[in-house]
């Protein structure tokens, strides 16, 4: 679509040129008509941006149409706003798809044999795990009875 408007305003921006080249005395009724419905459609395409933010319900309307009307007469100015009128107002949603195979789940891993727990005693001078065997602790060197 933007190539087909792009090449109607192209071959009007050229009659418009062909036909200012001729003094208006000069121009027949058709060419009288023809440089009123350009005048017309050219103040159409100027708010054209304007008209595309309407119809894209842009939430910053106001300030689209005061870029168009202000500074729509330069080119870059125009192009801007209709470059932001028809920007889209949702962000861009992107979903990564997993196209590769699942890993198979891995073996459980075999029990552990048991090992039998120690018997363990306090300490009666630190109160640090003993073996129940020993007879001296090995954390603070006290001989145990």
């Amino acid at each position: 679509m933007f190539i087909v408007r792009l090449l109607i305003l192209a071959f009007l921006t050229a009659y418009s040129y062909s036909m200012g080249l001729n003094p208006p005395s000069q121009l027949n009724d058709f060419g009288k008509l023809v440089s009123t419905l350009f005048f017309l459609f050219a103040i159409i395409l100027y708010f054209y941006p304007m008209y595309e933010a309407y119809i894209q319900k842009q939430p910053n309307f106001y300030s689209i149409f005061a870029l168009n009307l202000f500074l729509g007469w330069t080119l870059i100015g125009w192009v801007a706003a209709l470059v932001w009128a028809i920007k889209s107002v949702e962000p861009v949603k992107v979903t990564h798809t997993n196209t590769a195979p699942a890993p198979a789940p891995a073996p459980a891993p075999a029990p552990a044999s048991i090992k039998p727990q120690k018997q363990t005693k306090q300490c009666p001078f630190c109160a640090e795990d003993i073996l129940l065997a020993a007879i001296k602790c090995k954390h603070c060197g006290s001989e145990i009875n």
